[in-house]
C-alpha cells in the first residue's frame, strides 16, 4: 500500500527572509520589498526625499510601533522589485566611493525609483551617468521626458531627428507624444526654410550649419532665456 506525503506550503511569513547584502548592522529602518527584509539607514531616505520624510515620520497608532521599526513591522515598498531596490541602495553603499560602474538598464531602474520617490540628487547622478551611453534619439527623448530630465541634454537628439531625411514615423510620434512631435515638425520646417550663406533656401536641414540648427532647436523648444517658444495653437 502506497503512502503519499503531504507537504504544507510555506506561510508568507516563513518565505520572508533578510536580504543577504542589505541587512546591515546599525541599520535603523526596515523595508519589505517582495519577500526580502532590508535593514538600512533611514538618514539617506529622510535627508533627500520628502516622500520618505512624510511616510517614515508619520505617527504610529496608539500601542503600535511605527512602520519600519523592526523585522516584524517593516515599511512595505509595494510595486518595487527587490533587484531594483538593491540597485538603488548601491548608490548610497557603493564601496568604490565615486566610481559608479553600472549598465544603462541599471541606471534607468535607479532613475525610475529616484523619480517616484523624489530623490533629486540621485536623479542628477543618473542623468550624468546615462549621458555616458549612446542612446538613439527617439528612445532617449522618450526616457528624458518620462523622468523629467534636463531638456537641454536632448538638443543633439532633436537635431538628429530634424536633419535626417525621413520625418517621424507614426510609431515614433506615439512614443514622443503630440507636443514634441509637433515641435520637431516645426523645427524641421524652420530649418528647411532658413536662407543659406548664398541666399538660397535650404531644401534640407542637413545643409544648415550646426550653430544655426542649435539656435532653431533652442528657440522652438523654449530652451533659451526670454519669451516662451511660439505657440502651435
Amino acid at each position: 500500500m502506497s503512502h503519499s506525503t503531504y507537504f504544507a506550503p510555506q506561510s508568507a511569513v516563513e518565505q520572508i527572509k533578510r536580504h543577504p547584502k542589505y541587512y546591515l548592522n546599525g541599520g535603523d529602518v526596515h523595508f519589505l520589498v517582495e519577500n526580502y527584509i532590508y535593514r538600512v539607514h533611514r538618514y539617506f531616505f529622510e535627508r533627500e526625499s520628502a516622500w520618505f520624510r512624510e511616510r517614515l515620520g508619520a505617527a504610529a497608532p496608539a500601542g503600535q510601533t511605527p512602520k519600519g521599526a523592526s523585522d516584524a513591522n517593516p515599511f512595505p515598498l509595494d510595486d518595487v522589485l527587490a533587484d531594483d531596490f538593491s540597485k538603488f541602495l548601491w548608490v548610497f553603499y557603493n564601496p568604490k566611493y565615486s566610481i559608479y560602474d553600472a549598465t544603462l538598464e541599471d541606471w534607468i531602474a535607479i532613475l525610475k525609483l529616484a523619480f517616484d520617490w523624489r530623490f533629486g540628487e540621485v536623479k542628477k547622478l543618473c542623468s550624468r551617468e546615462i549621458e555616458r551611453f549612446e542612446i538613439a534619439p527617439v528612445p532617449k527623448i522618450e526616457l528624458y521626458q518620462t523622468y523629467e530630465l534636463d531638456k537641454k541634454l536632448l538638443i543633439p537628439s532633436y537635431m538628429a531627428l530634424c536633419v535626417r531625411q525621413e520625418p517621424l514615423s507614426l510609431k515614433e510620434g506615439r512614443q514622443l507624444g503630440l507636443e514634441t512631435s509637433l515641435l520637431l515638425a516645426t523645427a524641421r520646417e524652420c530649418a528647411r526654410g532658413k536662407p543659406l550663406a548664398n541666399g538660397a533656401r535650404s531644401p534640407t536641414a542637413a545643409e544648415l550649419e550646426e550653430d544655426d540648427m542649435v539656435s532653431i532647436i533652442k528657440e522652438i523648444f523654449g530652451l533659451t532665456p526670454g519669451p516662451p517658444s511660439p505657440s502651435l495653437t
